[in-house]
């Protein structure tokens, strides 16, 4: 196997929203009921503002935006939510994700929890929000944990300034070191720092100086990341090219924490074996999301959904202003329906690639077949040595786990790969 045919994408979730396409006569009024019942449902603040753009981010995000686009922006939020009437409703927990979401001002982030309060009440639930260093304030942070912010995710990426600058970042390392001393000193139930390896110019020994720099700090989690370039990142425009040495970054990666005493969950997740975490590995893949904002993506059982996805600056402006002028958001307009056959994807991807293992048995009583039959995938993999059998699951070797961005597209359906290569052929013609 070539090193380059390792990373061909991070199966964070499926399908993929360049797989989503127009949608006719769809009111989310008919699908809403499927948060009632005993099924586990989350809501998502999507907050698309980051101060710059990364030079590796592929994310729906737009920079240069004044304090009083925001507040229209929060504004729009707000209408969001009435419409969805989303108080007949129960959430177990909340995410704000980004972009950037304390790129808010102090009084736009009370706004924001108290529009979250309105929804889910005042009663005790995980809370995670991201943020960088530049954006780290003692006073924004004093609002989070009084809004009882349970996680905070802080991307650092480097302790080095010479690899912050190969991937776009403004912030410092010393910056850095700043956030999370105030981190530290607020005090967040759980700590999690994002780093990436296959930089530029980074080194194995580079690389080992940051990560004992991050476990220094004693974080709860870290999710250290293959670097990846994108069509229309700054990255990709400037011709980069990840490191070579990305494989073996990689086995130090997994060495190193497991030696810090950090357990690994996924190819990136790692957390800290005396800590048990807000979200356990389980049985996952029918839960339910509920998005609000521009960007972010929503989960109502087979109905998947978010506003049109975008890379380029010009593109994401423009379909934020759409957002701000939308009347009805009762109508959806954008997604996907996923039948049964992508569905069993979906659960195959949300639960083999991660430390949960794919359970047999709860898979025949989810869709009353055999796995083994229907997916013959999964024995040439145990083969090979990517895949082994315990308590009646398929679990990830190590070597598998390395090769999760390498197994996981290979569960793409053709419909769906279709679909996300003329995305990136319409899009990106001029890159590929």
């Amino acid at each position: 196997m070539k090193k380059e045919e390792i990373y061909q994408q991070y199966m964070y979730s499926y399908p993929h929203k360049t797989a989503y396409r127009t949608l006719k006569n769809v009111d989310i009024r008919d699908y809403l009921p499927r948060l009632q019942g005993e099924q586990e449902n989350s809501l998502y603040f999507h907050i698309p503002f980051c101060q710059v753009k990364c030079g590796y981010c592929n994310l729906f995000s737009v920079t240069g935006r004044t304090t009083e686009y925001v507040d229209t922006y929060l504004d729009t939020m707000e209408r969001q939510i009435e419409q969805y009437a989303l108080d007949a409703y129960s959430f177990m927990d909340l995410t704000i994700g980004g972009g950037t979401p304390l790129y808010l001002e102090e009084k736009q982030l009370e706004r924001l929890f108290s529009m979250a309060e309105r929804v889910m009440g005042k009663k005790d639930y995980p809370v995670i929000i991201e943020t960088s260093p530049n954006q780290t304030t003692e006073d924004k942070l004093l609002i989070a944990k009084e809004r009882r912010v349970t996680r905070i995710s802080l991307g650092i990426q480097s302790f080095w300034e010479e690899e912050l600058k190969r991937l776009y970042r403004i912030h410092s390392p010393n910056q850095a070191r700043n956030a999370i001393k105030a981190i530290k000193k607020v005090e967040f139930s759980c700590l999690n720092l994002d780093f990436i390896y296959g930089i530029p110019g980074q080194t194995k020994e580079s690389l080992k100086e940051t990560l004992k720099e991050g476990v220094s700090y004693e974080p709860e989690e870290l999710f250290v990341y293959p670097l990846y370039i994108k069509n229309g990142t700054l990255l990709k425009d400037k011709q980069e090219k990840r490191s070579e040495n990305t494989r073996m970054m990689y086995d130090l990666v997994c060495e190193y924490l497991k030696q810090s005493g950090y357990v690994q969950y996924s190819m990136r997740r790692f957390v800290r074996k005396d800590y048990v975490p807000l979200a356990p590995a389980e049985d996952c893949g029918f839960g339910n999301t509920l998005s609000i904002g521009c960007g972010g993506r929503s989960y109502l059982g087979n109905l998947h959904f978010c506003t049109p996805y975008y890379v380029r600056q010009k593109d994401c402006k423009k379909q934020l202003d759409a957002y701000l002028s939308t009347k009805d958001f009762r109508k959806i307009t954008h997604g996907f329906f996923l039948d049964k056959g992508e569905e069993k994807r979906r659960y195959i991807i949300k639960n083999l690639l991660f430390i949960s293992g794919l359970d047999k048995e709860n898979y025949k009583q989810k869709f009353g077949e055999d796995i083994e039959k229907e997916f013959d995938l999964l024995n040439i993999w145990k083969e090979k040595g990517y895949v082994k059998e315990e308590n009646n699951k398929y679990m990830l070797t190590s070597e598998g786990m390395m090769l999760s961005d390498y197994l996981g597209p290979q569960l793409i359906s053709p419909e769906v790969k279709g679909r996300m290569q003329e995305w990136e052929s319409r899009f990106f013609t001029e890159d590929i």
